[in-house]
């Protein structure tokens, strides 16, 4: 019962017209491969993020060709290790091959492959929303998928997170097709994907399984029932590869504890502005008149099977949001986790319209409506990236190598610089740390938070600083007073351009 429930919709246009069915798939991920091309040399999304990825490709790169000077090779791989650890990085060491292949290195390279890896969820979000809707409502959702513009944005960005949607895709149509056909091997299947998924980006974890308890749970009818075999065998392969990985980095070695930290700041939840920050940054990704249509859309769903799944997701995206509190009323791309929930539920509100018309109206074609739909998409796109795109790296990429051979290429170099100054590090060729921000900000301050020393600072940098370099003024004289009295007392000017300032030779202060 569970299996005739789930699937067997009701056949459209396309199920008695593959050949239009093909053709209209094969357009639509032309179109999406092409808008991702576009402009593909501009900056990424979130430039830290981005350029935190190039370093650790370089690294890889470097280790591996011999043509490359050693000291290259050296602040390359020294550059990687100062940076904080965060999940494995299969992608940059992926796009390290890709510049073995080429012969050189390009950021852009890298895009061409998270964009690939977008495409390839789309194929699963077109498999999971035709055997929960239909063939007319797979192609609305697939629409939505690849050309909602916060995904084409992402999805072009050196960042693992096409990546992760690919894989939680995947993980959630294995999931699917476990509960509808069963047995052992569906499971084993959907399990191991799982795994790997949460060992690679372990956002997904709340989505994927509140996904499996849901589906459990219309399976089982009953919450008292549904811890079994099943989830038990799906719970212990899909956990332990992470459990392994992320408990030793955070329980054990310490060196992933600060991620713990940064992301939950409890005392968020009680602050009216939080609320309202996720909201307004969840609608901007999401994009509000579609998610007005999912809302509209999860009263049409067709099976009871369906709904659970989507109030299972939609659950895991709030607990997500309670556990990620800094994150998700900051961070747009940790809103992505929405964008199946919304693809289904608005492509059933669509596919109830052209039904709703051709009863109506005798035959009616979806392909107008879904070429509609992806004009909309398209123009909403181009809108979006012209309000996200208009972004220059700063420090010029020439300046950064200028001020990269000033300071000798040291990796002992600290930086008052934009995106924590991974762009300067990068195409300077010098390693070192960020000048930590101060804690002033009664939002985001920790209660019983106490600022630092100068000193206190500099000695929880882990290495004694050779230069100090300084390429945002304004945050310089803005927020760090105390670092510029300190450099003005306690360091020599090395060089001082209206682009940048450059410190060195600095004594030691006593603790007050």
């Amino acid at each position: 019962m569970f299996k005739a429930e789930i699937s067997q919709p009701q056949p459209g246009m396309f199920d008695q017209h593959p050949f239009w069915l093909r053709i209209c798939l094969v357009l639509m991920f032309l179109l999406a491969a092409l808008i991702r091309c576009d402009e593909i040399q501009a900056p990424g999304h979130l430039l830290d993020r981005e350029y935190t990825s190039a370093i650790f490709a370089r690294a890889f790169y470097f280790m591996s060709n011999d043509q490359v000077e050693d000291w290259r090779r050296d602040i390359a791989v020294t550059t990687m290790n100062q940076q904080p650890v965060l999940e494995p990085p299969l992608v940059e060491y992926l796009v390290s091959l890709i510049y073995r292949v080429m012969g050189r290195e390009e950021i852009y390279y890298a895009r061409f492959l998270t964009g690939t890896f977008w495409l390839i969820g789309g194929i699963f979000m077109y498999l999971i929303a035709k055997k929960l809707l239909s063939t007319e409502a797979a192609l609305f959702a697939t629409v939505y998928y690849l050309f909602v513009p916060m995904g084409v944005i992402i999805s072009r960005s050196f960042q693992p997170d096409s990546l992760m949607m690919m894989l939680f895709l995947a993980s959630l149509y294995l999931i699917v097709n476990y509960f509808e056909n069963g047995g052992e091997h569906h499971l084993l299947q959907a399990s191991v994907v799982t795994a790997i998924t949460l060992l690679l980006r372990p956002l997904v974890l709340f989505a994927i399984f509140f996904a499996f308890l849901a589906l459990s749970l219309q399976k089982k009818e009953s919450w008292r029932k549904i811890i079994d075999r099943p989830l038990m065998i799906f719970s212990g392969v899909s956990l332990l590869p992470a459990a392994v990985y992320y408990g030793y980095g955070i329980v054990f070695a310490g060196f992933m504890r600060w991620k713990v930290s940064a992301s939950f700041l409890p005392h968020l939840l009680t602050k009216s502005d939080f609320w309202l920050g996720w909201f307004r940054l969840g609608m901007t990704v999401a994009g509000g008149a579609l998610l007005i249509a999912a809302i509209i859309g999860f009263f049409l769903l067709p099976n009871r099977i369906t709904r659970g799944l989507m109030i299972g997701l939609a659950i895991s995206y709030f607990v997500f949001g309670v556990a990620f509190t800094y994150h998700i009323h900051t961070h747009p791309y940790y809103h992505i986790q929405l964008f199946p929930i919304i693809a289904i539920c608005a492509a059933a509100c669509f596919a109830n319209i052209v039904t709703a018309l051709r009863t109506t109206s005798g035959k009616v074609w979806p392909v107008p409506v879904i070429l509609s739909l992806s004009l909309i998409l398209f123009f909403a796109y181009r809108t979006e990236r012209a309000s996200l795109y208009q972004v220059r790296v700063e420090p010029d990429p020439r300046t950064a190598w200028k001020i990269g051979q000033i300071v000798g290429h040291s990796p002992y170099t600290v930086f008052v610089s934009r995106h924590y100054g991974l762009p300067l590090e990068y195409y300077g060729e010098f390693g070192g740390a960020p000048w930590p921000v101060r804690i002033e900000d009664p939002f985001y301050r920790q209660p019983g938070a106490l600022e630092q020393s100068v000193q206190d600072r500099i000695d929880a940098l882990g290495f004694k600083p050779v230069y100090f370099v300084i390429t945002h003024f304004d945050l310089y004289l803005r927020k760090h007073q105390d670092l510029e009295t300190y450099l003005k007392s306690a360091c020599s000017i090395r060089l001082e351009t209206t682009e940048y300032l450059i410190y060195s030779q600095c004594q030691t202060i006593s603790k007050h």
